[in-house]
């Protein structure tokens, strides 16, 4: 049989209400009996049931996530898992258990994301790949437990914001194609409902516009998908002047235009630079290897839960974290061709 409280309490002659005190770190009991009883508990390999902890308590150390993946088959390709991995592991940290919730469109025309929290008892919710159309967001705003939202910003009593600074982001990209003497530097971005999309053109516009090169007809739109890419950088080949280099919003679109690039015979990065934005781990693998902005994903995983945790202790010390990209040079950027194509590249192209 499993050790009780009440055994515990026999061993040391005290009220098994007073055992549980101790246990919980209660104010009113000694450090000595805490001591004694920790001790005691250890001994008897005692081992707290955290359901019934948590009924009495009437906490449940849970946080519900909700992770809005581009397309269901690329989850794995994408930052997701990452964000997973560093939301478990300081959930794990503080002694929290994480709720993954399914989303199924027609239950969620019954229910909101909200209302299926409250129905788990989550103390808290995680949310990244929010769309700016996510018809919850109103609620999801009224919220009256804390919320942590992954790269989407949203004004909320208790709603807190956790991103990589875009704007750095962007320009650590562009410096470095700057540096390599590209001048015609294409953009694909995201989907309009994504806030990053957003954030990211702007940076990319506001950057060359400084430098009196900003063309718009250099900014073609995908969908984060490794097809809207390959779709994207099919439309740039068309082009009168191509580009010596295009700048893509997320690295899983970068896969798609590379394989674009090479399928049409172009030497890859001698006739076209590519550098990406996320770091998926896919990228170091490909030929040639994609040159990216690295995002802390498993920090943006880990600082979500702290500010969650924060808010449910009372510490408001923060609601938004940035935090700093950094740039990976691999092999798909190089210094601009000024040669242009191959000839018998041109004459392919037209």
């Amino acid at each position: 049989m499993s050790v009780t409280i009440k055994d515990v309490a026999e061993r040391l002659g005290v009220s098994a209400v007073a055992v549980s005190k101790a246990l919980n770190d209660r104010k009113d009991i000694s450090e000595k009996l805490k001591r004694k009883v920790r001790e005691t508990a250890r001994k008897l390999n005692y081992t707290p049931n955290s359901i019934a902890k948590r009924l009495v308590t009437n906490k449940s150390n849970t946080i519900g996530v909700f992770i809005f993946s581009r397309q269901e088959h690329t989850f794995s390709k994408d930052l997701g898992l990452q964000f997973l991995g560093g939301i478990l592991e300081e959930a794990n940290k503080n002694n929290y258990d994480i709720v993954i919730f399914s989303i199924d469109s027609d239950l969620l025309n019954k229910k909101s994301y909200i209302e299926l929290c409250k129905e788990r008892k989550a103390e808290g919710a995680i949310f990244t790949g929010l769309r700016l159309d996510d018809p919850h967001i109103g609620k999801i705003k009224n919220s009256t437990f804390p919320i942590s939202i992954i790269d989407t910003f949203i004004e909320g009593k208790n709603v807190n914001f956790v991103s990589t600074d875009n704007k750095l982001g962007v320009r650590l990209a562009l410096d470095y194609l700057w540096g390599l003497g590209h001048r015609r530097i294409a953009m694909i971005n995201g989907h309009r409902n994504a806030q990053v999309s957003r954030k990211r053109l702007n940076a990319y516009r506001d950057y060359l516009k400084e430098r009196e090169v900003y063309d718009e007809r250099l900014v073609f739109r995908g969908d984060f998908t490794e097809d809207s890419g390959y779709q994207c950088a099919k439309k740039i080949m068309r082009l009168k002047e191509l580009p010596t280099a295009i700048f893509v919003a997320s690295d899983l679109m970068a896969l798609g235009v590379i394989k674009a690039f090479k399928e049409s015979s172009f030497k890859l990065p001698e006739d076209m630079s590519i550098i990406g934005f996320d770091n998926i781990s896919i990228g170091e693998y490909i030929e040639p290897s994609l040159t990216t902005i690295g995002q802390d994903a498993v920090g943006m995983g880990k600082w979500s839960v702290r500010l969650i945790l924060n808010e449910i202790k009372g510490i408001r010390l923060q609601k938004k974290c940035l935090l700093k990209p950094k740039l990976i040079i691999r092999d798909s950027c190089s210094i601009v061709n000024d040669g242009k194509l191959h000839k018998q590249l041109k004459e392919r192209l037209e």
